[in-house]
């Protein structure tokens, strides 16, 4: 992909969400963001058993469809805190205003910040999150930074929760017309399997299965239908940092 053609899959992507957090509330009927991601509550249980006061980093968070049950599961246990970032100033305002909305305001802590600038300090996370995000980075190379980066910021038995769409098509509604796929990181399932195998190596792989995703969209002139293979991946960062 050009830079020209990555800024602007950018731009759609940042018109669509910006249009998609004015207009729909998280954990309400009306979109995918009605619920949290399973994956990621199953695999927070598991951090909670591990952890009495968990640090989660939940990257490209947007307004909390995910975020937000996090920091009410830590609020029931009393311990831990969530710390959301996003690129958009829309979706880290709506965090902040969901936060208050659902009283979890002291176990969460919204930041804006582009995923593929991140710095993070060493060994800060017990669990990471990146649900959707991924693959708004620029190149395979820029992912793999990112991730590599993530995995330093890791502690040792720590663990990283993905979803990640691959293989993107859009159509429209009306005629069934295929449009171009404005999405920064277009790989395809086999290539992102195998990059993921690849940087994880070493880590403890707890999930990794792929679902064919259809979602409606409002991102174009006319309705579109969103097609994707999303690859739901997690692994945990063994307690000796190095790789085997």
């Amino acid at each position: 992909m050009s830079s020209a053609e990555f800024e602007q899959a950018r731009e759609s992507e940042e018109k669509y969400h910006a249009k998609l957090y004015e207009s729909k509330d998280i954990l309400e009927p009306g979109s995918w963001m009605s619920e949290p991601v399973p994956i990621v509550m199953e695999l927070l249980e598991q951090v909670l058993q591990e952890h009495q006061d968990p640090v989660v980093l939940d990257l490209g968070s947007g307004p909390g469809r995910n975020a937000i049950p996090m920091a009410q599961r830590l609020k029931e246990s009393g311990h831990g805190r969530v710390i959301g970032t996003d690129l958009l100033d829309e979706a880290v305002s709506k965090l902040q205003d969901n936060a208050v909305k659902y009283e979890v305001q002291p176990f969460i802590q919204a930041m804006q910040a582009d995923v593929e600038d991140g710095q993070y300090e060493a060994e800060s996370y017990h669990y990471i999150v990146a649900c959707g995000c991924l693959e708004h980075v620029s190149s395979k190379a820029a992912l793999r930074d990112v991730i590599a980066r993530l995995q330093e910021a890791t502690k040792p038995g720590g663990i990283h929760c993905l979803s990640m769409n691959t293989e993107v098509r859009e159509k429209q509604l009306s005629t069934g017309e295929e449009e171009a796929a404005q999405i920064e990181l277009n790989m395809s399932e086999s290539e992102a399997q195998a990059l993921l195998a690849e940087v994880y190596r070493g880590w403890r792989i707890l999930e990794d299965e792929e679902k064919e995703v259809s979602i409606q969209e409002e991102k174009y002139e006319e309705p579109t239908e969103f097609h994707a293979n999303t690859i739901f991946f997690a692994a945990q960062k063994p307690l000796s940092t190095q790789k085997g």
